[in-house]
């Protein structure tokens, strides 16, 4: 089973260890023990200064032990400690039961730091309160800032973007272009797996409820989905969240929820395994019968 889970953990859910009780001096796990991990790879793009983007980690439980929340199985950053991470603990979902032989993938939001130069980014599987296990893997990444330090900042980074970066001036919104509400609500993860995709973001009961469908539901919010064709990103919601709902069928994500050219019934659209898309949520947005207009951030997704 793969399974998939992308985090967004910046400053505003950085978990800090005295905060939450985590310990900071734990012992490896002795030879023998159940637990064990192997990580299979890290990647990571070069960076430019104060430039946010993923970092991904998958990870194989190859122990005799399942990984839950419950457990306090996490992924850590070596010496509780990361230059390009603002979070050392990233949590699994409280739903997830990875089993020995399965692999789990972690989407990790970085920055690239003020200076230019060579930073190393460290990672490692831990159960909270026990010990780590497994061995550790790290990915060295170049950041580049201006070239001349003396000089004023350039606007732009020092190379162009590549050309499928996603740019919300640049899209072509389905369903309204929300591009200028505030980003007011976080979107921590996104996990497909078990026919589900799960979107933990935290105004799931904080947005306002209306009954737009005209037929009793009560709902706060659109999902999002980021497409890119031919050279285009498109943005399209493509289901409708209830209070307190973060969970939808995976298969909704598809042209025949979509609705509109060129992404409708017709054209057939599914996402395609290991198809890179974003996903954000946000307050009412596809009949514009939304009392408030805001919306998370956006969060790359490989598809499984």
């Amino acid at each position: 089973m793969f399974l998939l889970l992308a985090c967004t953990s910046l400053s505003s859910s950085t978990l800090d260890p005295e905060a939450v009780g985590l310990d900071t001096g734990l012992p490896d796990a002795r030879p023998g023990d159940p637990d064990d991990a192997l990580v299979e790879y890290i990647t990571l793009p070069d960076m430019w200064c104060g430039l946010v983007t993923t970092m991904t980690v998958v990870v194989t439980n190859v122990g005799s032990t399942t990984w839950t929340e419950a457990d306090g199985i996490r992924l850590g950053a070596v010496d509780d400690d990361d230059p390009l991470a603002s979070a050392t603990r990233i949590r699994l979902p409280d739903y997830a039961e990875i089993a020995p032989g399965d692999t789990w993938v972690f989407n990790i939001v970085v920055e690239g730091p003020e200076q230019a130069g060579a930073y190393t980014s460290d990672w490692r599987m831990v159960r909270e309160g026990v010990h780590w296990f497994g061995d550790a893997d790290e990915k060295t990444v170049d950041v580049s800032c201006e070239d001349d330090p003396e000089d004023d900042p350039p606007d732009d980074p020092p190379d162009d973007p590549p050309d499928d970066a996603l740019d919300l001036d640049e899209v072509v919104w389905l369903h309204g272009d929300i591009s200028d509400w505030p980003e007011t609500a976080t979107l921590s993860s996104v996990s497909v797996s078990g026919g589900q995709i799960c979107m933990d973001y935290d105004k799931a009961d904080a947005w306002p409820v209306s009954e737009p469908l005209g037929d009793g539901t009560e709902l706060v919010g659109n999902p999002w989905v980021f497409i890119h064709q031919d050279g285009t990103w498109y943005a399209a919601t493509w289901e409708w969240l209830r209070p307190g709902q973060t969970c939808k069928n995976s298969s909704s994500v598809a042209g025949d929820h979509i609705k509109t050219s060129p992404f409708d019934a017709e054209s057939g659209w599914r996402p395609s395994s290991g198809e890179t898309l974003y996903f954000m949520v946000s307050s009412l947005a596809r009949l514009g019968t939304s009392s408030v207009d805001e919306r998370s951030n956006v969060v790359e997704v490989t598809w499984p």
